[in-house]
């Protein structure tokens, strides 16, 4: 009888099926995300209870420990197709002896181009404008150059830096806030209200779950027209708070990629200045293929030490 593995997330091997192929040469049986989307936790329990796979390729979904104590007796490894993992209750995952997995660095690249054309949209009113051509309105509406700009980064990891070297090439100052990382010689060290009271364009790369720019922070901000991407966390803004500043005008542009319940039906979807994409940082085709086999990749080398596999 061969071991299951299941798939959660819903687009794995869309653009190769080598991930897939992988898998089934090591003699396992392959279940797929049967839902399309991003499952629930209560889905995800009855798809480990009907299945019982020893290794799951996982998406965003929610690995409590109530879930993970569900299948202790079986699942032995989760390898995170992607790089956010905070929705894995890592001690309980250790307490039961299951291994973790997420790819790093392969996502780079793709989700600092995505910020960058974000930024550019926003600037130009590329979205306001199609749409005016869609409703038979020839309307020029003017816009911003990202030249000269002051690009302020919440979080300067590996995207966070990326994202400052593709604006730096721009012509733009950088400036960023991350208490884990020296200042750089091309790029300035600041506190958060400095960063704030400064930017033009506010980029957002950090990880966890903690809120960063609420009302407080928003009463710092520049007094008209800054732009704010969100590329990295959901909860990361206030968005209740951030549409009466998108109203009066504080905020010019904000741009989602990244929400707390996806997908997303809010209220930011009624705004003309907001630019919203359903968490497609990692849906560049070649970064997809990279994560894709380093994510099986993980898998195999967890199963591997596992003594009955």
């Amino acid at each position: 009888m061969s071991l299951t593995i299941l798939i959660t997330t819903s687009s794995f091997g869309s653009e190769t099926p080598e991930g897939l192929n992988l898998l089934k040469e090591h003699g396992f049986t392959v279940v797929m995300n049967p839902y399309g989307r991003k499952v629930s936790e209560l889905e995800l329990q009855k798809l480990l209870c009907d299945n019982q796979p020893v290794g799951i390729l996982a998406g965003l979904e929610t690995f409590s420990r109530q879930t993970l104590e569900m299948a202790k007796g079986y699942l032995k490894t989760i390898s995170r197709v992607g790089v956010g993992w905070e929705a894995i209750d890592h001690e309980a995952a250790k307490d039961f002896g299951i291994k973790v997995f997420r790819t790093p660095g392969v996502l780079t690249q793709a989700v600092a181009e995505l910020t960058i054309g974000l930024i550019l949209a926003a600037l130009r009113k590329i979205p306001y404008s199609d749409q005016k051509i869609r409703e038979g309105k020839w309307e020029k509406t003017m816009g911003s150059l990202l030249f000269g700009k002051t690009v302020g980064i919440i979080g300067f990891g590996a995207i966070g830096r990326k994202v400052g070297e593709l604006v730096k090439g721009f012509g733009t100052q950088v400036i960023f806030c991350d208490p884990a990382v020296d200042a750089e010689t091309w790029a300035e060290k600041v506190t958060l209200n400095e960063l704030l009271a400064r930017a033009d364009i506010i980029s957002l790369h950090a990880s966890g779950k903690n809120q960063i720019l609420g009302e407080k922070e928003f009463r710092l901000l520049k007094k008209q027209g800054v732009i704010i991407v969100n590329t990295a966390r959901g909860g990361l803004i206030d968005k209740s708070v951030l549409q009466g500043f998108l109203s009066e005008g504080t905020v010019g542009y904000a741009c989602f990629d990244v929400f707390s319940n996806e997908p997303y039906e809010g209220p930011l979807r009624k705004c003309s200045n907001v630019i919203l994409t359903p968490h497609i940082g990692s849906y560049a085709r070649e970064a997809r293929i990279m994560m894709e086999e380093c994510a099986v990749n993980n898998l195999l080398q967890g199963l591997s030490q596992e003594k009955n596999i």
